[in-house]
């Protein structure tokens, strides 16, 4: 129905009043969430095994959870009257006022009248979802708008963290007020009359939200035309009847969780409420999870991983072996938890993924398809659900029996809707495999964070040092944060990604946006590109560094030199090497001696020396001038220790210099006795020309020095201690190697 970065905005708020809206919502949705916990779900189920209902009649009851959406078409009339934001607010509030029958069912039942309280409790629970699946219709525009964005899935999850930490709370109240043991009815009634209160009091909320929020989805076409065109994409097909299985097992497991612990373990109304808050823990905690790895990874591999961990959830159950004392109850919170933590992780990821799927403008006709398939998944679940334990029952079999039938049955549904997902159109995820490595990589999990961390940041210093974290911890997950911080106004932040961006190794993506900053950056960020391109081998840049060979931009001549050296571009070393013999600027001159090195070419040894040999050099450009050289003539490894001696302690360097020559010479006569030799060496310090004088009547004498791409013969090589002392070391290194080659 829609490819990733198709959507076009057609809403009417700005983003000022989206964030407003969004802490509207988040507070309406705490009070929300309060007060649906105290008048359905595990409360109600529980309400009506307290009042001695069947499994049949408790199956039908949670079926007005998803009748509810088949009320939607009836929203979908009054929503042209009354608009989007306001039609959620009047039904929501609505609904709690339609919820009022609940709290009188009590008295009659203790009055003895049964079917009177019985009615109340259908006429309250079924107004109070009926209500709601007409306002439901506002839910899809809405929530599009709200969570509008490159964050859609971050908000999303949001929304769920807040749902299940209040559940977390929620459920922790109605425990310790139903107590331990069967609580009394009275109980119950307090609970639903603070349902009522809370519920309205979240709905004054919903009054406050723009008039416009949601209503920028064109209504033209018709709810069963946007239908039929949908149905005709196979994509989109392929999704719907993923969902609609999913549905259906929710709708079967789900309601029966509670009666399951109840059956078989005989656990207690306030212990099942305990294990609902375990349960809405596992909610959180996947909210947590869902927040972090959504926008990262994609719906798709999220709703197959949830998936998979509601099918684990449910394996012990096909088990249901006895357990004692606390073994019982660690049993119960991890099958709470985990069952939770899976089927509400559908919901939540199926939920992105159709936001991905559709159209903006298609959001509303095509949220009445989701929540009717949503609806009639669950109806069937949990009509049959009931149904199925009934008949289970009847067969004489006890109850550990019947729930390894009914929840053995669940997982074969559930593993036939791994299968279908993988066959569902990917929009914009990662491959599962890659989804699957990045959530069980501790540093890609830490890439994301940084990157959650980078979103919210508000100042370019605070930006600078998550960026510099990211470089620290490299993974291919930030690559995508990063890019988009090579757009930033701050000179500051756009290096601090190419910093980084250094870390990682590049794909398509970075290397197009690297020859972008080296054709656009001169005197800014070009030469980090031209540096990362050449460490990286990256051929296509080589035009574009040849070019930057010629900048005026210094920094990045010199990062040209090295990189097109690195890239092998040997039509290239001749002018990097004309370049260097007129060169001034210290900062070209290492890098001009760094790229002859990489070359490898020995017949460069006599620029280098050449270079090494001027006066106006300073001591640290000159010293790195002469690593080049021992570089050059592969001797870098070996010297660069001796060297660094050498510069501190004089004296000391040419012991350690000496030390092998000595070594190799210890059964063989020198070539002059070990005096001059000593006298020579000794004299590099204090006075080198006297060391080259000896030099230079060795490299007469001497075949492996005269084969040597070096002028000993040069006295000005001999003006420099240092330079003296590289000679001195090819001279060493020379004659120690020359037997074992």
């Amino acid at each position: 129905m829609n490819s990733p970065g198709s959507q076009l905005p057609t809403f009417q708020i700005s983003q000022a009043e989206r964030l407003r809206a969004r802490r509207l919502f988040n507070i309406f949705s705490v009070f929300n969430t309060f007060s649906y916990l105290l008048l359905s779900g595990n409360i109600l189920s529980l309400y009506m095994l307290r009042l001695g209902a069947s499994s049949t009649l408790i199956g039908i009851i949670s079926s007005f959870a998803y009748i509810s959406f088949f009320f939607m078409l009836l929203g979908r009339v009054l929503v042209r009257k009354v608009g989007v934001s306001r039609l959620f607010a009047y039904c929501w509030t609505a609904r709690y006022l339609a919820a009022i029958p609940l709290l009188f069912s009590p008295f009659f039942i203790l009055r003895g009248q049964g079917k009177i309280g019985f009615s109340l409790v259908l006429a309250g629970a079924l107004g109070f979802q009926v209500m709601r699946g007409i306002g439901l219709v506002s839910n899809s525009p809405l929530m599009g708008d709200l969570s509008e964005g490159k964050d859609r899935g971050d908000y999303l999850s949001r929304i769920q963290i807040i749902t299940h930490t209040v559940s977390i709370v929620t459920g922790l109240l109605m425990a310790f007020l139903l107590g331990a043991g069967q609580a009394s009815l009275l109980r119950y009634a307090l609970l639903i009359l603070l349902g009522i209160l809370c519920g309205l009091a979240g709905c004054l909320f919903l009054f406050k939200l723009p008039r416009n929020l949601g209503g920028g989805f064109p209504m033209e076409e018709g709810v069963f035309e946007s239908i039929k065109r949908a149905l005709k994409d196979p994509s989109f097909v392929r999704f719907i009847k993923v969902f609609a299985l999913v549905m259906v097992v929710a709708g079967i497991t789900r309601p029966f969780l509670v009666l399951y612990s109840a059956d078989v373990y005989g656990v207690s109304d306030s212990t099942n409420m305990f294990l609902t808050v375990v349960g809405s823990l596992g909610a959180l905690i996947m909210g947590v999870v869902a927040q972090l790895l959504l926008d990262r990874v994609g719906a798709k591999p999220m709703l197959i991983f949830f998936t998979f961990v509601f099918l684990l959830s449910m394996l012990p159950i096909a088990g249901s072996f006895p357990f004692h004392g606390w073994g019982e109850y660690v049993y119960l919170s991890v099958l709470f938890f985990f069952f939770h933590f899976g089927t509400l992780g559908q919901e939540n990821a199926s939920q992105t993924y159709f936001y991905g799927a559709v159209r903006p403008q298609d959001q509303m006709n095509l949220g009445i398809l989701y929540y009717l398939v949503f609806g009639l998944g669950g109806t069937l679940g949990s009509a049959l659900g009931g149904a199925i334990l009934d008949g289970i029952h009847s067969l004489g079999w006890g109850d550990v029996t019947t729930y390894r039938l009914f929840f053995g049955g669940s997982i074969f549904f559930t593993f036939i809707s791994l299968v279908w997902m993988s066959r569902i159109a990917p929009i914009g995820s990662v491959g599962v495999r890659n989804a699957l490595t990045i959530m069980f990589s501790a540093r890609d999990l830490r890439a994301i964070l940084l990157l959650n961390k980078l979103d919210r940041t508000t100042s370019i210093e605070a930006e600078r040092r998550v960026i510099r974290e990211m470089s620290e911890t490299p993974s291919s997950v930030s690559l995508e944060g990063l890019l988009q911080r090579l757009k930033s106004p701050s000179f500051i932040i756009r290096r601090e990604a190419l910093q980084a961006l250094e870390t990682h190794e590049p794909d398509d993506r970075v290397v197009e946006a690297l020859l972008h900053e080296l054709r656009t950056g001169e005197f800014t960020t070009a030469y980090l590109s031209a540096r990362i391109l050449g460490k990286y081998r990256i051929h296509r840049g080589i035009p574009l560094l040849r070019v930057g060979l010629q900048s005026e931009d210094y920094l990045l001549a010199a990062e040209s030199m090295v990189a097109l050296a690195r890239l092998e571009d040997t039509q290239s070393k001749g002018k990097i090497e004309a370049f260097l013999r007129v060169a001034k600027n210290p900062f070209l001159i290492i890098h001009g001696a760094e790229a002859v090195k990489i070359f490898q070419d020995p017949a460069s040894t006599s620029l280098l020396l050449e270079l090494a040999e001027r006066p106006e050099l300073t001591d640290s450009v000159r010293n790195h001038v002469i690593l080049g050289v021992a570089g050059l003539l592969g001797m870098e490894d070996w010297f660069y220790p001796l060297f660094t001696i050498f510069l501190d302690e004089p004296i000391k360097g040419v012991d350690f210099l000496l030390d092998p020559l000595w070594e190799r010479f210890k059964e063989r006569a020198l070539p002059h006795n070990r005096e001059q030799w000593s006298d020579a060496f000794y004299s590099i310090p204090r006075e080198p020309r006297l060391f080259g004088t000896f030099a230079r009547k060795l490299s007469v004498e001497l075949n492996p020095l005269r084969s040597m791409p070096i002028p000993f013969e040069k006295e000005s090589l001999y003006t420099f201690p240092p330079v003296a002392f590289l000679l001195g070391g090819i001279i060493v290194h020379t004659l120690t190697t020359e037997d074992q080659e």
